[in-house]
């Protein structure tokens, strides 16, 4: 990106395009001035009573000609500027989202969503409304103003052309003092939609949650305070652009009096004739929409300008997470770990979230890491798949640093199921093929057996092609699980993570799940994060953080020798589910 203006830069790099549609257009305006002349000779005609049939039908030819000319020029030109900003848009659009895209986790957590969307849809439109109407209303205003102010004062009068004129600098006056006022109430109303979009975003997404704790009117007043400050900045806007068009028009205005009158005595005194007079109103009628609208471009200017600044923050902003210059050519892994003398504290934070951490998870081999909630499980992961940045020669991959390592082979290498178990609002199908390698429908079947989820999906009504709502919530807490865990297994990749991925689903269905990893995982390197004991207790090593530190290490056997955090999950879990199925024993005699 460079550091011009986002429409300057596009504008040289279609300038070809922009010149024919400006010629275009030109010839147009051009054709159209023709109609004063024309109007010129037949009222001087009328007046000296000089004029035949043979002249009004000569006449009627050109008007016809300049009016048909007119219309087919200007629409060839607007169709070519018109379309070059939709380029813009487009091209704007999708380079927003391929930024986002390079960007880390961390920019989102700090973004309000409805920013990012004012971003890509409203700040993107005054842009395009820049090579829209802000580009085809300029050129229109010079080349008109310029060729009409040339005939009124070449062909007619320099004297009344200089005159009507003078107040019209009054404009440029006008403009500069409210450009900065203007630009300013702009960019308030493009952060208050923004405001309001993330409000009525986080409404929808949190509409269960506000019904079950009767927040609905709290709710309301949140938004109507937030739509209040809306309309206000809205009003501030308006207030600026009604005041400067009204006293744009004012000028305007008088120069149309200037014109009347000062024209009426001229013609009375013989100085010009009737013709003449027609015909300068006519170009100073014609001149009037422009002039106008060079006050409205001046203000789309300024809001372009905030527009402008917002998204160049966005394009400007450079990921923390990229590839390196000293990128190894690897296009696979093979699956070997190791994690040395790793410490990471998030930015912002004082507090390290993981502290000397130290692992070798040989390849083919399986990780579980448990520990209570807060202890560093999940940063981990999120730091072995560089959704953060690790220190560097802390994590090594096949011996090499994993910053050394392409994100692209690192995370194709990875299958990875989210604690969130995000799902996508397509079809159950594209979220379990949801990777870039193509797959058959068989193979998505059979993800989605070893999943244990098939049956299910097999019972809805479209069976793979149901779509889903926002976010999978169409679907229960553990069939969004086990279609997550479909969406890893079918990727057979040599390195594939669970972080606390079964939390949701009932015991006979975990064990059903983890009959089936056992034989998917063979030869591959896993990473098991779970706070059930019985998901990870056959693990190859198990890791148990607490406070971001390795205070265990062992199999299952060896940690339950022990008398530490590990012994103690287990404990817990085991009385406590010897206590539910001591209960259901009692209720079940009971009913016989």
């Amino acid at each position: 990106m460079k550091n011009g203006p986002i429409f300057r830069e596009h504008f040289v790099l279609h300038k070809w395009s922009y010149l024919l549609g400006t010629v275009l257009l030109s010839i147009s305006l051009v054709m159209q001035l023709s109609v004063p002349s024309l109007l010129k000779a037949f009222t001087d005609g009328l007046q000296n009573e000089s004029i035949h049939v043979s002249d009004l039908l000569k006449l009627s030819f050109w008007f016809t000609i300049a009016g048909i000319g007119t219309f087919l020029f200007r629409s060839s030109g607007r169709i070519y500027i018109f379309r070059m900003s939709r380029m813009l848009e487009r091209d704007l659009r999708t380079q927003l989202f391929s930024h986002w895209e390079k960007l880390e986790a961390d920019y989102f957590q700090n973004q309000r969503t409805g920013n990012l969307m004012a971003h890509a849809v409203n700040d993107v439109n005054i842009l395009r409304q820049i090579g829209m109407q802000g580009y085809f209303q300029m050129v229109e205003a010079v080349v008109l103003i310029s060729i009409a102010v040339i005939m009124m004062a070449g062909t007619i009068n320099l004297y009344l052309t200089f005159l009507v004129l003078l107040p019209l600098p009054g404009l440029t006056f006008i403009a500069y003092r409210f450009r900065t006022k203007i630009q300013m109430h702009s960019l308030n109303v493009q952060e208050a939609i923004g405001i309001l979009t993330s409000r009525v975003q986080e409404f929808c997404s949190g509409i269960s949650v506000i019904k079950t704790y009767v927040q609905e009117k709290e709710e309301i007043n949140k938004f109507t305070k937030e739509n209040e400050s809306n309309v206000e900045v809205n009003k501030q806007l308006i207030r600026s652009n009604s005041l400067f068009t009204s006293l744009s028009q004012g000028i305007i205005g008088f120069s149309y009096l200037l014109s009347i009158v000062v024209g009426s005595i001229l013609v009375m005194k013989s100085i010009i004739s009737l013709g003449d007079f027609v015909a300068f109103n006519t170009y100073l009628s014609m001149l009037i929409g422009p002039i106008e609208n060079i006050g409205k471009v001046i203000n789309l200017l300024q809001q372009g300008k905030a527009a402008d600044h917002r998204i160049r923050q966005v394009l400007s902003t450079d990921p923390d997470i990229r590839d390196t210059e000293e990128l190894l050519p690897l296009t696979s892994i093979k699956g070997d770990l190791k994690i040395k003398n790793l410490s990471f504290k998030y930015q912002r934070n004082t507090r390290y979230a993981l502290r000397n951490i130290n692992v070798t998870i040989p390849r083919g081999t399986s990780l579980a890491i448990v520990g209570r909630v807060g202890s560093g499980k999940s940063t981990l992961v999120h730091l072995l798949l560089r959704l953060y940045n690790p220190p560097k020669n802390t994590i090594f991959i096949d011996h090499h640093d994993i910053h050394d390592v392409p994100l692209k082979t690192l995370r194709s290498s990875i299958a990875y199921v989210p604690q969130d178990n995000f799902l996508f609002s397509s079809t159950i199908k594209d979220n379990i093929s949801f990777d870039p390698s193509p797959y058959q429908d068989e193979e998505v079947y059979q993800a989605a057996r070893q999943a244990q989820v098939y049956a299910d999906i097999i019972g809805l009504p479209n069976k793979f092609e149901t779509e889903l709502g926002e976010r999978g919530l169409s679907l229960s807490g553990g069939q969004r699980q086990r279609v997550s865990i479909a969406r890893a297994l079918i990727k057979h990749s040599p390195i594939i993570i669970f972080d606390d991925s079964l939390s949701a689903v009932d015991s006979k269905t975990e064990a059903n799940i983890l009959k089936t990893l056992r034989t998917e995982m063979k030869g591959r390197t896993s990473i098991i994060i779970s706070h059930r004991i019985s998901t990870i207790q056959e693990a190859d090593q198990i890791i148990v953080l607490d406070k971001g530190e390795i205070v265990e290490r062992g199999t299952h056997q060896s940690l339950l020798k022990g008398d530490g955090i590990y012994k103690k999950m287990y404990t817990q879990q085991i009385t406590g589910l010897t206590s539910v199925q001591s209960k259901s024993s009692v209720i079940y005699e009971k009913k016989l």
